[in-house]
């Protein structure tokens, strides 16, 4: 559904520009002018999810991951406020859907580069490796192109894919293994400020890991711990899933690492982490 709907108005302007930027607070401060026309939007728990007000035309600010300021509730009983509902899980895809949708107007997409056989590849190892219910979250860390969101459809669970490469991102929705409504450019060293822990979490194929970059696939792969409760990382060698375990166990998770006699390349070691 789009923002416009959740409104019922016919145009509206996400003041936020990105995924990331739904934590920037000082973005409220464009609900302070206007006309006296305002519109929140609130979850079935009462809960505010953003709010518009008429400046020349609709315009929004979300209240994902930031509150309205104090400023911006003492002018609330001089407003015209028609209040909206819906769910909090309809708002999210719809605010998901929009910049998937940016990303698409403009980017350039990856080529296409994925063997055939891969996604079946990584359906069975998840099928082997979990005990699960169709339906539940899984997180595809550092998704790429999809292969993970496309693996983990095919068993039943519920796929949301971020990354930071945008060429990667619309590879995967243009080629429709990533959906606009559960995927985001999303920094994978600050996953776990948008991001509520999932009973799952996949990464594929992390690296290459090497002595410039280390520091940058620990920050990634501690955000993966904080919001996975059951997590499986594959690698190309077994240095790399052992240094995924040697992280693991430094914040209490085991971890027990194994090769995949599945793929001889893109996923053949495996890190493999209960809660």
């Amino acid at each position: 559904m789009a923002l416009c709907e959740l409104f019922q108005v016919e145009e509206i302007r996400l003041m936020e520009s990105s995924f990331e930027d739904l934590t920037n607070e000082s973005l409220l401060a464009h609900l302070l002018h206007g006309s006296p026309e305002v519109r929140l939007l609130i979850d079935d728990q009462e809960t505010p999810l953003a709010m518009a007000r008429d400046d020349n035309g609709w315009k929004m600010v979300s209240f994902l991951w930031k509150e309205p300021s104090e400023e911006l509730i003492e002018t609330l009983p001089e407003l015209n406020i028609k209040v909206y509902k819906c769910s909090s899980e309809t708002y999210r895809e719809a605010i998901c859907d929009h910049f998937c949708r940016l990303m698409l107007q403009d980017c350039q997409p990856a080529m296409e580069d994925l063997p055939e056989d891969r996604a079946k590849k990584v359906s069975d190892l998840i099928w082997k490796e979990w005990d699960f219910k169709p339906g539940e979250l899984c997180y595809d860390c550092c998704c790429g192109s999809g292969v993970g969101s496309l693996a983990l459809s095919k068993v039943g669970l519920r796929a949301f894919g971020y990354d930071v490469d945008l060429g990667l991102l619309c590879r995967g929705l243009k080629s429709g293994r990533l959906q606009t409504f559960s995927t985001a450019q999303l920094d994978g060293t600050k996953a776990s400020r948008y991001l509520e822990r999932a009973p799952f979490a996949l990464m594929l194929m992390a690296g290459d890991i090497n002595p410039v970059n280390t520091h940058v696939w620990k920050g990634i792969f501690e955000e993966v711990l904080l919001i996975g409760d059951r997590i499986l990382v594959t690698t190309a060698s077994q240095e790399e899933a052992e240094m995924m375990r040697s992280w693991a166990e430094a914040k209490g998770r085991a971890c027990r690492v194994f090769e995949n006699p599945r793929d001889n390349f893109y996923d053949r070691w495996v890190c493999s982490l209960g809660q």
